[in-house]
């Protein structure tokens, strides 16, 4: 026996330590007519996020919800990750009382007024439902609360055109956009504007400008940027307005060279987006100026009846008699005549009722875009939850009715239920005499957005959320003040902050902030790129009911807290793994041929090469293919002190990186090498290379040498240093993964790793291996495009590709033809499958960024 042989022996034998855990199979004696052959199906509903639907493709395993995939252009992460919640047994409380908390809700309401605070309503249905109950009970009182408003933007359509209405935008129409302080998930359009804006970002390429206080992902993406805080950049939209000859005068400044260039730019076909948190006035302009320009826009009635505020929140802590299903902050219900809580997870309060998650719950949902959608109950309530309609029905005496054939018929053909009637609106003369004032200069100004990850603190109790890297900062589990390197540097801590970076010290200076009466305390984040004077909180860790930008104040604590981010896990060294193209030197640009130089020999070629190519031109690093690598494929959480010593689970990873060009993002996974240096070097064969060229794990052999992970330059291979799924399933305790609900949520196509295995991307494997199986039954061969990876799948910008090189129909094939293609690491020679297109920008040749500094 050769050294090698008896090493993998004896390295196969410690297989044995790990336990087994054995279930039972019992088969159907009476197979249910609604499981089909394969235990797969498929349903169409619509998931609300904040009151606003949106549609979703939702796959069944067995009457398991197990994955969303959006029904049109896109999505956001919220109803994905929503599907742990929805198995989540900390939802589990006491059993529900519903007659008991309706006749004591009754009683309250006989005894005097009462406020029942909801979120954001965009149901036809449910308004109809409270109105009724109103008018049988006068002491009901009503307010709608949302900490992210969506109020002044319904304001700004008054003040121009005289009515309330909602601006619906068509980017893909626009030859250059305009992003005024906005971001994916802070508008609720974000996710669909870039689909539509990604589409253009390929020769010939639209141009996009980003003027925002912020630091956000779309900006990211703008050929041209320019930071102010607040106060400033409302100064910059009404001088804007002016160079358009939407008001008279003349703008005050030029901002460097960027306003003139940019209004000569807007004319030939321009658009803007607005932030929805600018004041009502900011609002009034940014629809003018797209009046002016002719930009593609329509108007539709306001998405809510009555616009959801943060002010309820007030409104609910003087109330001698409260009933909150609200989301978000949750104000004091102690010492109140009645207090009753509604919501997914159970709250300590005198009644706490359960809501059915939105997979468990029917009803009618407007989505960003003014249609309205039917919703279907796709799983009956595990703890008992109603929806809102339910309560107020339940309230009134009144039972629901059924899906109308109409709403099944919508829901069968993936349509909505009506489309958004538009308004006929022309501005009003005289505009400047309306507007309000805009926001007030102040020497810091901070604004409190919403989260990528936890939005507005509603989804802190969802771990798939808090250890997604929030974009930038790839900070996982918290919150941070954002800060300019030159606000840091003025309190004396950023040299501080940049020494322990090198240490890879987690600590940050913890800070006090106040602003607007209200103070939090918030670890410091310096971020490039900040506007100066311009701060931003999460609203998921200081939410104030006044509004959500405040002059403020900053003191340090002399405290320090640790904040985790996985910015450098994985760093691939001095490298240019971003590559940079003028869309000119995008079109000259010719095929580079990959040098190939091997002593092993060729691998046998199967029926298949798969391949990947990532477009980073339309990758905008928003993080949604993480999270449905996630699901799909069972990795497992596990929590901020393991990610803190580089060991997150997760198969793809999102690099960033601070650029001359911008800020750059190159999603990294396992790159599939057709010369693996982790397949020669594993004692025990685990990882291996099938004949289709897929570099393949088989977890049984594995005895977690970690030799494959040492040899991968990409560094793309993930370590089962504990049971980290166990854990996951158990909610931290492993022996409690075999009762868990959320074993539930597990793929059963994916086998659930346990410790001491090495894993990494498969290429969603048990995707290409069903529609092997659905090809045979069907007596064909896969179609061109049939297999989706999870990631492609949940792309809003389609930067993912997953395809066939052996077939000449495939768009792959077009890909590798590009002069922007090219490989990750092409001098570590390993010919991976996994290739990129190098991130375009469309610079304005007149305009230089050293002038404005962008």
């Amino acid at each position: 026996m050769s050294r090698r042989g008896f090493l993998a022996l004896g390295l196969l034998t410690l297989a044995a330590c790990t336990p087994v855990v054995r279930r039972q199979g019992v088969p159907y004696v009476r197979q249910p007519e609604w499981v089909v052959e394969g235990g797969r199906a498929e349903f169409v509903t619509a998931v609300p996020h904040a009151g606003l639907a949106e549609p979703v493709l939702v796959r069944h395993y067995q009457e398991r919800p197990l994955f969303l995939a959006p029904l049109e252009a896109a999505m956001s992460p919220y109803p994905l990750a929503g599907l742990y919640a929805l198995y989540d047994p900390d939802r589990k409380g006491k059993s529900p009382d519903w007659e008991g908390f309706f006749a004591a809700w009754r009683k309250a309401l006989g005894e005097g007024e009462t406020l029942l605070v909801l979120p954001r309503l965009a149901s036809p249905r449910l308004e109809g439902l409270l109105e009724r109950a109103q008018a049988r009970y006068p002491n009901l009182k009503v307010a709608r609360f949302e900490a992210w408003s969506l109020e002044n933007v319904y304001r700004g359509a008054e003040i121009l055109f005289g009515q309330r209405a909602w601006p619906v935008y068509a980017p893909e129409k626009a030859e250059v956009v305009l992003l005024l302080d906005v971001d994916l998930h802070e508008h609720p359009a974000g996710y669909l504007w870039w689909a539509a804006l990604s589409g253009r970002r390929i020769p010939p390429m639209n141009r996009i400008y980003a003027v925002e206080s912020g630091a956000g992902l779309l900006g990211a993406m703008a050929d041209h940027r320019l930071a102010l805080k607040p106060s400033a950049l409302e100064a910059f939209l009404l001088d804007l307005a002016k160079a358009l000859g939407v008001l008279p005068g003349s703008p005050t400044s030029s901002y460097g060279g960027f306003l003139p260039v940019l209004v000569e730019d807007l004319l030939r076909g321009g658009l803007l987006l607005p932030g929805v948190h600018l004041t009502p006035a900011a609002q009034a302009l940014a629809m003018a100026v797209n009046a002016r320009l002719g930009a593609p826009v329509r108007y539709v009635p306001p998405l809510e009846k009555e616009a959801a505020t943060p002010g309820a929140f007030l409104e609910a802590e003087r109330a001698e008699r409260l009933v909150w299903a609200a989301e978000g902050p949750l104000p004091d219900l102690k010492g109140k005549g009645f207090a009753a809580y509604l919501g997914l997870y159970p709250k300590e309060a005198p009644f706490s009722l359960p809501l059915a998650h939105p997979l468990e719950a029917g009803g009618q949902y407007r989505d960003a875009l003014g249609r309205l959608w039917p919703a279907q109950a796709l799983v009956k309530p595990l703890y008992g939850g109603r929806s809102l309609e339910e309560v107020l029905a339940g309230l009134l005496g009144e039972d629901l009715p059924a899906l109308t054939p109409e709403e099944k018929r919508a829901l069968a053909e993936g349509r909505p239920l009506e489309e958004a009637r538009p308004l006929a609106l022309a501005p009003k003369p005289g505009l400047e005499g309306r507007l309000p004032p805009l926001r007030q200069e102040a020497p810091l100004e901070l604004t409190l957005r919403p989260e990528a990850s936890l939005y507005d603190g509603r989804y802190r109790k969802n771990p798939y959320l808090e250890e997604l890297p929030r974009p930038l900062t790839r900070l996982v589990w918290d919150g941070a003040l954002l800060m300019g390197e030159e606000e840091a540097e003025a309190l004396g801590l950023l040299a501080e902050v940049r020494a322990r970076e090198r240490r890879a010290d987690p600590r940050r200076p913890l800070l006090r902030v106040k602003a607007g009466g209200r103070e939090a305390l918030l670890p410091l984040w310096p971020l490039p790129g900040l506007a100066k004077g311009s701060l931003l909180a999460p609203l998921s860790h200081f939410f104030h009911p006044e509004g959500v930008a405040f002059p403020a104040e900053v003191a340090a604590t002399g405290r320090d807290y640790p904040l985790v981010s996985t910015q450098y896990h994985g760093y691939l060294g001095e490298v240019e793994a971003v590559k940079v193209l003028a869309e000119e030197e995008a079109l000259k640009a010719e095929p580079k041929e990959e040098k190939r130089l091997s002593f092993y020999p060729p691998w046998p070629q199967g029926e298949h090469a798969w391949a990947m190519s990532v477009d980073l031109s339309r990758c905008v690093g928003c993080g949604l293919c993480i999270l449905a690598c996630q699901i799909e494929n069972n990795i497992p959480v596990v929590g901020k002190e393991e990610v803190a010593k580089g060991r997150e689970m997760h198969w793809i990873r999102i690099d960033r990186y601070f650029a001359e060009e911008g800020v750059l993002h190159q999603p990294v996974m396992c790159q599939h090498c057709e010369k693996a240096p982790c397949e020669a070097v594993c004692p025990v064969a685990a990882t291996v290379h099938s004949t289709e060229g897929l570099n393949l794990m088989v977890y049984n052999r594995c005895v977690g040498t970690k030799y494959c992970s040492a040899n991968c330059p990409y560094k793309a291979r993930r370590f089962n240093f504990f049971p980290y799924a166990e854990a996951f399933i158990g909610q931290g305790d492993p022996r409690r993964a075999k009762e868990s609900p959320l074993a539930l949520l597990m793929n059963p196509e994916v086998t659930v790793r346990s410790r001491g295995v090495m894993e990494k991307c498969t290429y969603c494997v048990q995707r290409i291996e069903e529609a092997r199986a659905q090809a045979a039954v069907e007596g064909r061969k896969i179609r061109t495009g049939e297999i989706k990876t999870a990631c492609q799948e949940v792309c809003p910008g389609k930067a993912i590709h997953f395809g066939d090189l052996l077939d000449p129909e495939d768009p792959i094939q077009a890909h590798r033809q590009e002069g922007r293609h090219y490989a990750l690491l092409e001098e570590a020679n390993t010919w991976p499958r996994t290739t990129y297109l190098a991130h375009l920008k469309n610079k304005n040749p007149k305009l230089k960024e050293a002038e404005h500094g962008g």
